[in-house]
């Protein structure tokens, strides 16, 4: 494949300015932001490993935006104006895969009626990304290996190899390292891919960059669907803050393009937010009232605190429905959540919120 297996020192393409390090951690036009050091750690081992040909891994939850290092490395690359091939392993099934990357001569099955390249050979010169390769079957893996370490394969059906010039990144959700201990990845596949190790970290570990993401998927719906943007209350903007956004990066841009699809030019509150993050903040609050006293007071305490929980997830965040529900006054419920420290308690908060739509979510 003409890549070279082992990290180089050659030196790496010069960083961004460091007076714009908003735009320093992005790909222009896409969305790998943060100003976090871990962000900006990821952001320079990128931009160090773009001067190689190396094999790159890179590592991290669902969501964390694996994809968007792999293209951020391209770009910087030598082979920036080449092409950037994408592929998730795991969408696709294996009886297809080997077609799917490797290509077919006509006649290798039926239905094949002329030849065809796959990924590898869209990618030459340039840069395939491989998400979710710890998918991969053994006979695929005993191929993969093949074509890193030769730098050629075989279309399906034909028997003569096909050289490459590519320079493969790949991607996992689980720590490949786990997958060869177990005995479900190829070792000497691992090697070959584990030139250059990079690791995301999940959303909840940086939680300064939730806003900076958050208010750039704003503007990016508002821009691409000729809407003004939504604006964010200060309790809602907390309440980003606090979520532990298990879909990381890609679960927040969602409820971002849900609250700007329903509250487009409004101002979003807590009530606005999807019922799983409010249930999430609202359970979370209610563990130490539960876990940190004793006795029947304490017991009763909790379960009114939970009742009034699950009723504001239940009916939005709109109060007077949950009064009205509770059998309480508005008046009543704010002095209750008041007491148990249950946030949204300003009566006055949702009263131009009583006449609005439920939110959906």
């Amino acid at each position: 494949m003409n890549v070279p297996l082992e990290a180089t020192e050659a030196a790496a393409p010069e960083a961004p300015a460091a007076e714009a390090p908003a735009r320093a951690n992005r790909i222009p036009g896409s969305t790998l932001i943060g100003l976090s050091p871990a962000m900006a750690e990821v952001v320079a081992a990128s931009h160090r490993v773009a001067a190689s040909d190396a094999a790159v891994l890179i590592e991290g939850e669902t969501g964390t935006g694996k994809e968007l290092v792999a293209g951020l490395i391209h770009e910087v690359s030598r082979r920036r104006e080449r092409p950037f091939v994408s592929h998730n392993c795991g969408a696709t099934p294996d009886t297809l895969i080997e077609n799917e990357l490797f290509g077919h001569a006509r006649g290798a099955f039926t239905g094949a009626h002329r030849d065809q390249g796959g990924l590898f050979e869209a990618a030459h010169g340039g840069t395939l990304f491989l998400d979710e390769l710890a998918d991969l079957s053994p006979m695929m893996q005993a191929k993969l290996l093949r074509v890193v370490q030769e730098g050629e394969f075989r279309r399906v059906g034909e028997t003569r190899p096909r050289r490459v010039d590519v320079r493969l990144v790949a991607a996992t959700n689980r720590p490949l390292a786990g997958e060869v201990g177990a005995g479900r990845f190829r070792a000497d596949l691992f090697y070959r891919l584990h030139v250059v190790r990079i690791t995301l970290p999940p959303l909840r570990e940086r939680p300064g960059d939730v806003l900076l993401l958050a208010d750039h998927f704003a503007r990016a719906v508002a821009a691409a669907e000729a809407c003004t943007p939504i604006r964010m209350s200060a309790e809602a903007r907390v309440a980003l803050q606090r979520y532990r956004w298990p879909g990381n990066v890609r679960e927040l841009e969602n409820e971002i393009r849900r609250l700007s699809a329903l509250w487009a030019g409004e101002r979003v509150g807590v009530p606005e937010l999807s019922e799983s993050i409010r249930a999430a903040l609202l359970a979370e609050d209610a563990r130490p009232l539960a876990n940190g006293r004793r006795g029947l007071h304490a017991a009763v305490a909790a379960l009114e605190r939970r009742l009034i929980a699950d009723c504001l997830v239940r009916m939005g965040g709109n109060k007077s429905r949950v009064a009205r529900d509770l059998g309480l006054s508005r008046q009543g419920l704010a002095k209750k959540m008041r007491r148990y420290g249950i946030g949204w308690a300003d009566p006055s908060a949702d009263l131009e919120r009583d006449h609005r739509p439920d939110p959906v979510g």
